[in-house]
């Protein structure tokens, strides 16, 4: 594991000394670096803000970034045996540090490693290491091209957004876990390039992917297929989003393509503003396949599903009331599948079939206290969820509290 630390070590080492290095005496010199006035609040937001100098023809910006998340979910319920389980497990959820640099006017390269080995819920520890990256991408970006207002071309290793809510990185997300729908069709790490296009009020994502997901970095680009489509409108205070995702090849077909969880799928969903009440709505369809995509008949066919969720400020940016709603159903016994935190975890004594089911409500309630807005913030939450798999219903109710930071 030491060498896996050394390699990233090395790379982000290396884009900060080139940052220096480009950025010498021959050029303008970089404009004064924004101070956090003696804030703590402003410091999470101009700390990792190295370089900037947009008149620097060669290096425009050079920033480090970073996330830590932290939580604690306590969970009870009846299993399909009608035994009932409970247990507490604290989890550090997410760990990790990256870079971004932006050169020659148009480029960005950006990537960002998980330093985290967090086995709590399979019963074993806790490592801090690396564990792989989470993102590693190279892009260009050009304004004013081909009527558009601005197109963008990336490669490398992406996280693929389907619906709403995973749209919304986990820094920003309004409740402790993302709902299993949007779980289920966005997923992964993908490597592949892509195309955005915007316009006015409406932005487009047009992906190609590898199913290789890669063992350190990059996947390579000819194991597998799949391909991509989102479009996001903004109408007055309201956003309707379609996103697609179709799987090329199946998972059967050669075991290098880890990442066909399914066939394809879609969403489509509407957030808009009534009153002092955010409202997103969210719907979702797809098919997990025949035999090429899973050898388990019972995890194949069409699944679909529904999440609602209101939101509201009790004080203005500071405590906010979030619900959510969710309903996903499939064709067969064990086409959906609840999240794994914390309803199916290894490390309870009970059996609700891997969180395998045709029919599965959750509903859950919290407040967020923004202590410094998305930067620092505490939630509370609790969840309340029942599945009907094939061998008996289960249910559990799960209470979180959770720290989420970045900067």
């Amino acid at each position: 594991m030491i060498h896996k630390n050394q390699i990233a070590t090395t790379i982000l080492g290396a884009i900060a000394v080139s940052g220096s290095a480009i950025a010498g005496p021959t050029v303008l010199p970089p404009a004064p670096e924004p101070t956090n006035n003696g804030s703590w609040c402003d410091g999470f937001k101009t700390v990792g803000k190295f370089y900037s100098d947009d008149s620097n023809p060669f290096i425009q910006e050079l920033k480090f970034f970073g996330r830590f998340q932290a939580q604690y979910g306590y969970i009870s319920g009846d299993d399909v045996d009608g035994d009932s389980f409970s247990d507490g497990l604290d989890e550090i959820r997410r760990l990790r540090f990256g870079a971004q640099i932006k050169f020659l006017n148009g480029f960005k390269l950006k990537g960002n490693v998980n330093l985290i080995d967090d086995d709590v819920r399979d019963g074993g520890g806790r490592a801090y290491e690396y564990t792989g990256w989470d993102q590693l991408k190279l892009s260009y970006s050009k304004k004013d091209v081909a009527g558009f207002d601005k197109v963008k071309f990336t490669y490398g290793r992406h996280k693929v957004a389907l619906g709403a809510e995973t749209h919304t990185s986990s820094k920003k997300i309004k409740t402790v876990e993302r709902s299993a729908l949007a779980n289920k069709i966005s997923d992964g790490r993908w490597t592949g390039f892509t195309l955005g296009l915007e316009r006015g009020n409406w932005e487009g994502t047009f992906g190609y992917f590898s199913q290789d997901e890669g063992s350190e970095a990059l996947g390579s680009i000819s194991q597998g297929s799949a391909v991509y489509l989102s479009s996001s409108h903004d109408i007055g205070d309201s956003n309707l989003l379609f996103d697609f995702f179709y799987n090329l090849d199946g998972e059967e077909e050669d075991p290098r393509y880890e990442l066909a969880s399914y066939e394809w799928a879609a969403s489509l969903a509407y957030t808009t503003d009534i009153g002092n009440w955010e409202l997103m709505v969210n719907l979702a369809y797809g098919d997990n396949g025949d035999s090429d995509y899973n050898s388990n008949a019972d995890r194949q066919g069409k699944f679909w599903g529904v999440v609602i969720m209101p939101s509201t400020y009790i004080i203005e940016d500071k405590l906010e009331f979030v619900a959510r709603y969710l309903y996903q159903g499939s064709d067969e016994e064990e086409g959906i599948r609840t999240n794994s935190r914390y309803f199916r975890a290894d490390v309870l004594d009970h059996d609700v079939n891997g969180g395998r089911g045709d029919a599965h409500h959750s509903i859950y309630a919290g407040l967020n206290w923004y202590l410094c807005g998305h930067n620092c913030k505490i939630m509370v939450g609790a969840e309340y969820e029942t599945l009907d798999t094939p061998d008996g219903d289960a249910d559990a109710t799960t209470l979180w509290a959770a720290y989420r930071m970045y900067f």
